[in-house]
């Protein structure tokens, strides 16, 4: 009996490390280099009703990075998006928007219950710059607004297909997104992780992080000989892939680099956008949205080998 009780107990401790450790690598390095929020430059107006999970996060009513509805009650974007000092009072979602001045058409201005940034978050390699944003109360699906489909751990993006890129950010280095600020779209390309890793090794030889800038839990999309990219203002947005019908969130707007950050910098022809690669969260995400986070599971825990030991008597 004790050891069928051993072998229960191994399998608890197993199914807690998926639910609780990390999706991708640990302990992001310090880096040297400089690295820009993204951004979206050469895109085109979005047709109303699109793209109907795109979020407007914003602090006292301004826009500051985008977001994506993920379920009634939830949205994801980048970590570096939130501020550990702004109270949740002074962030609002806007969902259902396709202009933002003025707010059409009619808009779900959603309060923040919770915000969650992925615990190994590092600020300057940007490994883990993710977060999660649990609304004060579910929000109602209507033709304007509607979750994007997660992907799961396993499904591919491969390289070379078309994805889009959506948000309310700069359109030029000096020149912010005219009123009425209408959302706008860019199809990018996937790159393949080597491909994206030589070109900034050739452009960044002597990156303290070697190598491998772009690390397992990012996505490379976007162009190497056009300027057409991101701008300030898309940071957390989404990069919506389609595939048999359904669109999926493969990335999360996160960086792109540049050796030249005076002031606002926007796209550079040369450095493809990189985003945080949502397979790599699967786990942490849906056991956030699920309600098994690490109060939960510990609570789970408690229960479950109470229950063993009491079988085991």
């Amino acid at each position: 009996m004790m050891g069928g009780f051993c072998s229960q107990l191994a399998a608890l401790l197993l199914l807690l490390v998926l639910l609780v450790l990390p999706s991708s690598a640990q302990g992001a390095e310090e880096s040297q280099d400089q690295p820009v929020f993204s951004r979206i430059i050469g895109g085109q107006d979005a047709q109303e009703g699109r793209w109907p999970w795109q979020v407007s996060v914003q602090v006292n009513g301004a826009h500051i990075c985008g977001g994506s509805l993920i379920s009634a009650q939830w949205v994801v974007s980048a970590a570096h998006c939130f501020e550990p000092s702004v109270p949740y009072s002074k962030y609002q979602l806007v969902l259902g928007a396709h202009q933002l001045l003025p707010l059409s058409p009619k808009p779900v201005l959603a309060e923040v219950q919770e915000i969650v940034s992925h615990l190994s978050y590092n600020d300057k390699s940007f490994v883990a710059d993710i977060a999660l944003v649990r609304l004060k109360k579910p929000v109602e699906s209507t033709q304007f607004i509607w979750p994007i489909s997660l992907p799961g751990a396993s499904r591919q993006f491969p390289v070379g297909n078309m994805c889009s890129v959506t948000g309310w950010g700069r359109v030029e280095v000096t020149k912010p997104l005219p009123r009425p600020q209408t959302l706008q779209e860019l199809k990018v390309p996937i790159i393949s992780t080597a491909t994206c890793n030589d070109r900034y090794n050739t452009l960044i030889p002597h990156s303290p992080l070697g190598p491998e800038r772009i690390k397992g839990d990012m996505i490379c999309a976007g162009y190497m000989d056009s300027n057409k990219g991101f701008c300030n203002g898309d940071s957390g947005g989404p990069l919506a892939c389609q595939q048999d019908g359904t669109w999926y969130l493969a990335g999360v707007v996160s960086w792109f680099m540049t050796r030249n950050v005076s002031g606002i910098v926007c796209s550079h022809p040369t450095f493809p956008g990189v985003f945080t690669r949502v397979t790599a969260y699967d786990t942490w995400i849906q056991g956030h949205v699920n309600g098994v986070g690490p109060s939960a599971v510990a609570s789970l825990t408690a229960l479950i080998l109470a229950s063993l030991l009491l079988t085991a008597l």
